[in-house]
């Protein structure tokens, strides 16, 4: 038998070395107890006997990470919602059942996603040490170490381990995305099924009937939440609790108070810091706002919790009457803040122009709807948890329902009475248009809850109230944004001129200004979408759920994924690759090109290829992030192909020569050619078409693939760039040798002729009675060669009438 061979041996020793260094640095939590068997009590007992060990593992282990238990609950957890939904289906359960179950669900496909992503990369971390370790042996070859087969044989089995657990995951990720979406539908189902649910009509006595049989349990539960409220402040203000209780609840009432004094140190400071203007009250307004939401939320929670503070009393109904009062707190304090601000006394600090009449008409409106909110805080609890009956629960809804839908129409109505005309006695369309809407939806919600439909006319009022809060919010922080980049960011403003002074262009500064706020209102749009549609409890959880879906779209099988982060992303990956080609087309002109050989034609024709193929990557990489593969394009490319064959010939057959054109290079940027009887420096070639400057500087466009199936002349391509001609025809009896030597000198003491460069004079043809002198010279550089040869051409033609030299022009067009 052959010895294993020392390679081998050398790397197992090696990651031997390395696996016990990884192990001894990073210990494993309850690694101990999986490699390390129980001592028996004989042992245990023998003060001197060394203990029992069995040697290192290789890796960590995946069960690590991802255990049995882990798995069998994740298994056990899909199957109790899968059965809680059916049972919750055929029962008909209320909306708080199906709201806890899509939180299990959820919860269930993030563990999913996150556990997936913790093991996956062991695949290759095992598929690395197995290369290591390289092939197994074959039937001929001699065995290997034993340490290297059992490195591998413990390998591989971690491998199908990890396999077998991977494969787990991926089939409950699937499952609870399934039942995310199967409750969602769910949800809707039930949501819409209630919504136009009739009930008794509280005119009628059967309403009033059904109500008082279950009169007596609903005032038990009633009683019973207004004595645990009772024993809650009892236990609050007994004993040494008390003075806890009062001095929290004074700190508490102390922040109030500085939410009602806050107003004019802020309008001082964004006095002192920003310039005059609009920006001053949206500033302060913005910041109020934010001041009065942190105060009345901190308010509430100190309040609560002392009150909760190791009280068994304010536990079970109590706290989830205070945690969805607690959800309208910061609704509330927005309000009124927002109220405050807007119609402030000063009608400078005023964020919107409002006349003082309309001001002082609304101020009470603010305080109405704040009320509002917090009774719907109350009112939520006593739809989901309360235990109430169902026609005390709508005759809650109701009540609410006529109390606010006043307030839809009284809006409307004091603002046509503000802005009527004195004169005439009449409103602006639009105000009578808003007026006329609101007093249509607040009869249209009373008259739904008198004659049954108290769901909808609940549903559609808190819809109203929630949206019309939102929008406000939004439009607050997009006015704010468009004015602060209006007013500070431009080129002209304090700020922009900093930017400009760093290095960044004054147009682009000024773009800015503009996109910023546009995609400010964008993102304020699809905010406002996702509260349109999470339902009329503005429960924070769906409405996130609503941006996620926004962003990421829905989990479906099909190949492409188009959300709106997809589309972002390729706007900005677009952005990126215009500034990025545009940073090196500049590197390529002012660095790279000048310091090579390389003529004008050659480098526009490099810039072009380069450009092209970095936005066919850029195209690529868009279509990789929203989700297109080669597969998915099949049918685009059968309907190109059918395309092709039909109408786009001309199309393909310009690319086609556009890049034989950059290729090839027969024609470059600078080349006066003749085309079709017309001559003209060619000023651009694209993948489509060629730009040809003519002397009247008109631009020609002419397709390429003129260029290549019909003749073309190109003037520069026979001599060198810069270079320019000019051939006299003298008669017989002139003096050849002296009208030479004149050219000659006269060439070089043009001004636009290079003075490095000496001209060159010969005589080239002899023929009817006449000899060709012709001329050589080059330009000046920055001067263009026509301008050149005819300056040449000028300054001969003088010299040969002062030196009496006969000469006749032929009369062909030449460069």
């Amino acid at each position: 038998m052959k010895r294993p061979s020392p390679t081998r041996v050398l790397v197992a020793a090696c990651i031997s070395v390395l696996a016990g260094l990884t192990l001894a640095t990073h210990p494993l939590p309850g690694h101990a107890a999986d490699t390390t068997p129980p001592v028996p009590p004989q042992q245990a007992a023998a003060p001197m006997a060394a203990p029992v060990t069995t040697p290192a593992p290789f890796i960590t282990h995946v069960a690590d990470s991802v255990s049995d238990k882990t798995l069998d609950d994740m298994e056990a957890e899909i199957h109790a919602i899968y059965t809680t939904s059916l049972k919750d289906h055929e029962t008909g359960a209320g909306s708080a059942e199906l709201a806890s179950l899509l939180r299990r669900a959820t919860a269930l496909t993030t563990q999913a996603d996150t556990l997936i992503a913790r093991i996956k990369p062991y695949q290759a971390m095992y598929q690395n040490f197995l290369d290591i370790l390289g092939k197994p042996p074959g039937k001929d070859d001699p065995p290997e170490a034993p340490s290297l087969a059992e490195q591998r044989t413990s390998l591989l089995a971690r491998q199908r381990d990890l396999t077998a657990r991977l494969t787990r995951l991926r089939l409950y990720q699937v499952e609870a995305r399934q039942l995310l979406g199967e409750l969602r539908l769910h949800g809707s189902a039930i949501q819409q099924a209630t919504l136009w649910q009739r009930f008794p009509s509280p005119l009628g006595v059967n309403f009033w009937s059904g109500l008082a049989g279950t009169y007596g349990p609903d005032s038990t539960r009633l009683r019973n939440l207004g004595q645990q409220a009772g024993t809650v402040l009892k236990v609050a203000f007994t004993g040494k609790r008390a003075l806890m209780t009062l001095g929290s609840g004074a700190g508490a009432l102390l922040l109030l108070g500085a939410w009602l004094a806050c107003h004019r140190p802020i309008r001082r400071l964004v006095s002192h810091f920003l310039p005059d203007g609009p920006i001053r009250a949206i500033a302060a307004t913005a910041l109020c706002v934010s001041a009065a939401i942190a105060a009345w939320s901190l308010f509430f929670q100190i309040t609560w919790n002392i009150l909760a503070f190791d009280n068994p009393a304010a536990e079970g109904d109590l706290a989830l009457l205070a945690g969805m009062i607690g959800m309208q707190v910061p609704l509330c304090a927005f309000v009124l803040e927002m109220g405050r601000c807007l119609l402030a006394r000063q009608e400078q600090w005023r964020p919107v122009s409002i006349p003082d009449e309309l001001a002082r008409g609304l101020r009470l409106f603010p305080l109405w709807l704040a009320i509002a909110m917090l009774a719907r805080g109350a009112l939520r609890y006593m739809d989901t948890h309360s235990g109430l009956s169902l026609l005390a629960v709508q005759l809650l809804d109701g009540l609410y329902t006529l109390c606010v839908s006043p307030l839809l129409f009284a809006v409307p109505h004091t603002l046509r009475k503000a802005a009527a005309i004195p004169d005439e006695g009449t409103a602006a369309p639009l105000t009578e248009f808003a007026k006329s809407a609101a007093m249509a939806v607040a009869f249209l919600c009373c008259g739904a809850v008198l004659v049954g439909y108290v769901p909808l006319g609940y549903m559609l009022v808190s819809w109203l109230g929630i949206m019309s809060i939102s929008l406000c919010g939004l439009f607050l922080l997009s006015v704010l944004i468009g004015t602060v980049a209006g007013t500070l960011f431009t080129a002209n403003a304090p700020l922009g001129r900093r930017l400009v002074e760093l290095g960044l262009p004054a147009r682009l500064v000024n773009q800015a200004c503009v996109v910023i706020p546009g995609m400010a209102n964008v993102l304020a749009l699809v905010v406002a979408y996702a509260i349109a549609t999470s339902g009329a409890n503005f429960d924070p959880d769906q409405i996130w759920n609503q941006l996620y879906l926004l962003f990421h779209g829905t989990d479906s099988a099909a190949s492409s994924h188009v959300s709106l982060d997809a589309i972002l992303l390729c706007a900005g990956l677009f952005i990126a690759g215009h500034y990025g080609m545009k940073i090196l087309k500049s590197w390529f002109s002012h660095r790279l090109f000048p310091t090579t050989r390389l003529d004008i034609g050659a480098q526009a024709s490099i810039l072009s290829i380069l450009s092209y193929a970095a936005w066919i990557l850029i195209g690529l990489a868009a279509l990789s992030i929203l989700g297109v593969t080669v597969q998915s394009l099949t049918w685009v490319v059968s309907a190109l192909s059918v395309g092709i064959g039909f109408g786009l010939q001309s199309i393909v057959q310009n690319f086609v020569s556009g890049i034989i054109l950059m290729a090839e290079r027969p024609v470059s940027v600078g080349d006066v050619v003749t085309i079709a009887g017309v001559t003209g420096t060619v000023e651009r070639i694209s993948v489509r078409s060629t730009d040809i400057q003519l002397d009247d500087k008109s631009i020609m466009i002419v397709p390429n693939s003129q260029f290549i199936t019909s003749a073309v002349k190109n003037a520069t391509r026979a001599q060198k760039p810069g270079v320019f001609t000019i051939v006299l025809d003298l008669p017989f009896a002139s003096d050849l040798q002296k009208a030479m030597e004149v050219m000659t000198a006269t060439l070089g003491e043009c001004d636009a002729v290079d003075a490095n460069t000496a001209p060159t004079v010969s005589m080239t043809a002899v023929a009817d009675g006449s000899a060709s002198v012709t001329g050589s010279a080059k330009a000046r550089d920055g001067l263009d060669l026509k301008v050149a040869r005819s300056t040449a051409l000028f300054a001969i033609w003088q010299a040969f009438q002062d030196h009496d030299i006969p000469v006749m022009v032929r009369q062909m067009p030449r460069p």
